[in-house]
């Protein structure tokens, strides 16, 4: 495995604008592609692009950029590895490179070459490290009340065994899994065993039709709609006994034939159908290379149960690997559930209301992640705080360099205990948790700063005469608000989608033309305009209502109900506080014209310690650069 690549060459411009050296194989960031200056050679298409080391950025010829990068410049910046460059009295040009990320966010606060050679080659704000996304929650274990409690309960822990464990844990069993541990067996009616002619689904391929397969369901999911609305269907997978799977797809009349027949954990012979080829197979660990669309003439029989097949084909990854998996990448978590946060319903960007529910999950690793449920999982699947989880088919998501985990259409999950035993790795989990489950602490949260400090006039100098509405980049600064316009300060609101809602006169009513809904009286949110100041200039930002909050330190609800006099005594108290913003900065049409906006996200901790060793560490760089 090639080891990973976690820093940008240091002054690889440097080295090629002012050494000309085309030797060395220099990592850079591209940050923008201008694609109106592409040119069509006889060799491929040259791409005219704005490269970085983190620390100066300039202009760099790229031959045939690959499709995967021209569509995620908008939103991430792909970093390179520079195989073979061309360097020309009046141009730079990239004739081979290999792609070692996509999805990475801007690296430092590149300045253009010309001012970093002016400030000779210094950039307090530069900075070659690329931010990999981590798992957010760390824990640790509080070793001297674990070691003062052991010594008091030394005898007691020496005579319990593993199984006793079990019940004197301390796990918070939910209801589902104790009925479950004391389930009788039920008396089933089986097929009469035929494993004539039986295949395994590694010897499978695409175009067979008459096939005859023996496995287990180990999913099944809920009947699906076709988007258009003509027509619907359901998918399961199967796990055969050489631990093989791959997924059947039932379509319209034969998703009604076949959908209640089909239990979760049995196992089934599957005759008949059509093998063809997964096309969503590449990201997902678990799926094969094939689905199974069975047809009128496929057949189904329920069969006696089989030891040999596989009741969970889990491959756990702990969270610490998952730091390591690239976005959209399919896992598997085992670990105890430590919070879960109340359900919500949100409006996603095709207007479709949805309801969303977050859970925190913990493992032997002592990192915790968040998983977000939507919809109908969301609603349904109920867990409890202290217990143990395995998911499957899990997706990897990124946002501002946090990492997290979402269900899918094919995810699923298992709590029972008398299940769980039987997954790979289960067992150093459940010990270590057992062991240390009375100890564990939240470690102080990290400084949420994930970007170099920024200037005000950085900001504005990115964005001068920048009409492309694709562009989004992110900012952390230093400011005083010094001014919180007060012409609009909050709106009435509809309590399910958070937008505005109109008064209706004949009805007297409050209406939200999004959801559909009416109302006797609205809800109130903050959103607001104020500038901001540090000591290169000032800007006009955005407050959303979590914010809003933050700053005014008052619920919009009471703010509202307030004295006009009680009003500006809280937004003077506002005024001249220094705070640290992150602030996301994007192109937005209003009225035809393209014009760039800037929005408060959020308002971070400042941390000393952090700050200090970050100050040090460009002064420590400074010096050596003037050596």
């Amino acid at each position: 495995m090639t080891e990973r690549v976690t820093h940008l060459t240091y002054e690889a411009l440097k080295s090629m604008k002012e050494y000309r050296n085309d030797t060395i194989k220099y990592c850079v960031q591209i940050l923008e592609i201008e694609q109106k200056n592409d040119m069509n050679t006889k060799n491929g298409t040259l791409y005219s692009c704005i490269c970085s080391d983190g620390f100066a950025k300039m202009n760099m010829l790229i031959l045939n950029l690959s499709p995967s990068i021209l569509s995620n410049t908008s939103k991430m910046k792909p970093i390179i590895r520079i195989l073979e460059l061309k360097i020309k009295q009046t141009y730079y040009l990239v004739i081979n490179y290999e792609v070692l990320y996509l999805d990475k966010i801007q690296v430092g606060q590149p300045l253009p070459y010309d001012d970093y050679k002016k400030m000779n080659f210094t950039n307090p704000n530069g900075n070659n490290e690329i931010q990999f996304p981590k798992a957010p929650h760390m824990f640790q274990i509080n070793e001297n009340k674990k070691q003062s409690i052991q010594l008091q309960q030394q005898q007691k822990y020496e005579n319990d065994s593993f199984d006793q464990m079990q019940t004197k844990s301390g796990i918070k069993l939910s209801i589902n899994q104790k009925q479950q541990q004391f389930k009788p067996i039920e008396n089933q009616i089986y097929q009469s065993p035929s494993d004539q002619n039986i295949l395994k689904i590694s010897e499978l391929y695409p175009g067979m039709r008459g096939f005859k397969i023996k496995g287990r369901v180990i999913q099944k999911s809920d009947i699906t709609p076709f988007k258009n609305n003509k027509g619907h269907l359901f998918t399961i997978e199967i796990i055969d006994s050489d631990k093989q799977t791959i997924q059947g797809i039932f379509f319209n009349t034969i998703c009604d034939k076949f959908y209640d027949q089909i239990e979760i954990g049995k196992v089934y012979y599957f005759e008949n159908g059509q093998v063809k080829t997964n096309r969503y197979s590449t990201k997902n660990q678990n799926q094969s290379d094939y689905q199974l669309h069975f047809e009128l003439f496929s057949k189904i029989s329920l069969t006696q149960d089989d030891k040999d097949i596989d009741v969970f084909s889990f491959q756990i990854k702990t969270i610490e690997d998952i730091d390591n998996l690239s976005l959209d990448d399919r896992c598997d978590v085992l670990g105890v559930v430590i919070d879960i946060k109340p359900i919500i319903q949100i409006m996603t960007k095709s207007n479709e209301n949805k309801s969303k529910k977050i859970i925190t999950l913990y493992d032997q690793t002592q990192r915790g992640i968040d998983i977000t449920l939507w919809g109908s999982q969301a609603e349904k699947w109920q867990f409890q705080k202290d217990e143990i989880v395995a998911f499957r088919g899990l997706k990897v998501t990124d946002y501002q360099t946090v990492r997290s985990l979402t269900v899918t259409n094919s995810t699923i999950y298992e709590k029972d205990l008398s299940h769980l035993e039987k997954i790979n790795g289960f067992r150093e989990f459940y010990e270590f948790y057992c062991q240390n489950k009375d100890f564990l602490e939240s470690k102080p949260k990290e400084s949420k700063k994930k970007f170099a400090l920024s200037y005000i006039e950085q900001i504005k100098k990115d964005f001068e005469g920048i009409r492309d509405n694709k562009l989004v980049k992110f900012y952390e600064i230093k400011a005083f608000i010094t001014n919180i316009f007060t012409k609009q300060l909050y709106y009435e609101a509809c309590e399910n989608c958070k937008r505005k809602i109109i008064y209706i006169q004949q009805t007297k009513q409050y209406n939200c033309q999004n959801c559909n809904l009416n109302y006797d009286k609205p809800c109130y949110k903050y959103m607001f305009n104020a500038k901001i100041v540090d000591t290169t200039g000032n800007l006009i930002v955005i407050l959303p209502d979590g914010l809003g909050q933050q700053v005014l330190q008052v619920p919009c609800e009471e703010f509202q109900k307030k004295s006009q006099i009680e009003k500006d005594d809280y937004i003077k108290r506002a005024n001249f506080q220094q705070q640290r913003f992150l602030i996301v900065a994007k192109i937005e049409t209003y009225n035809d014209e393209n014009r760039p906006k800037f929005y408060i996200t959020s308002i971070i901790q400042d941390d000393v310690i952090s700050d200090n060793e970050e100050l040090y560490n460009q002064i420590t760089q400074m010096l050596k650069q003037n050596n």
